[in-house]
């Protein structure tokens, strides 16, 4: 798999320029799951992000309590767990893949080092964060 064209493709890296998309692309790791696997779990403590490269998954609060309910759906593409890149919370939600499902994930602890040796990674994805808030912000007032 090339992990240059599908970062490439991802919105939340869609401002960074080609020698940091490769710089990224190095430390991508691939992971296969099936159906009604869990991927990332609620609550948990997990410094990574995931790109959606095949498949579904599934945002759901609340998975193993009697409140559970599905928030979203992703597809290839996607990605979520981006604010783990940046700080050190729980995660507020599981994500369970529909049908197979390949993602690639991107460690913060790899992430943070690439941005200390290379700063613009770093505002590349700042900008698109801001761009994203802004959007989210424009939706609610």
């Amino acid at each position: 798999m090339d992990f240059v064209e599908l970062l490439q493709r991802v919105s939340l890296f869609s401002l960074m320029s080609r020698g940091d998309l490769k710089r990224l692309a190095k430390l991508c790791q691939q992971h296969d799951f099936s159906d009604g696997q869990v991927i990332t779990r609620e609550g948990d403590l997990d410094g990574r992000l995931f790109v959606v490269a095949e498949g579904r998954v599934k945002v759901v609060k609340d998975l193993d309590g009697p409140n559970a309910r599905e928030v979203a759906v992703l597809g290839p593409n996607s990605h979520f767990g981006e604010l783990a890149l940046v700080d050190d919370f729980r995660r507020t939600a599981s994500v369970v893949a529909d049908g197979p499902t390949r993602v690639v994930s991107l460690d913060q602890w790899n992430f943070r080092d690439t941005i200390k040796k290379y700063p613009s990674v770093a505002v590349e994805l700042m900008q698109s964060l801001a761009r994203r808030l802004r959007n989210v912000e424009a939706q609610h007032c």
